[in-house]
């Protein structure tokens, strides 16, 4: 019963506020914010190192992800190209 009082006294105090608030143009009530570069955002993801079962957090942006995605193929692609036909060698 006292959290029902209380949610209604908060929500009575917002009212005015919200009230004026809709009454100001959105554009005056917010100054512009500046543009973001694309990519700036920072991406965060979880690894768990092979044989560890403790992960580690990493962070960068969404660009220097993309690069690091991009190398990772660019690797694993020469070396594809780098093998012998036949993978490990010839068979016996």
């Amino acid at each position: 019963m006292l959290s029902v009082l209380m949610a209604a006294m908060v929500m009575a105090a917002a009212e005015p506020s919200a009230a004026a608030a809709a009454d100001t143009p959105a554009a005056a009530a917010a100054p512009a914010k500046p543009e973001k570069p694309k990519g700036s955002d920072r991406v965060c993801w979880d690894e768990r190192p092979t044989g560890s079962h403790v992960s580690k957090h990493f962070c960068a942006s969404r660009d220097e992800l993309e690069k690091m995605q991009h190398d990772g193929q660019e690797a694993v692609a020469s070396r594809a190209r780098a093998q012998p036909p036949g993978g490990l060698g010839p068979s016996r």
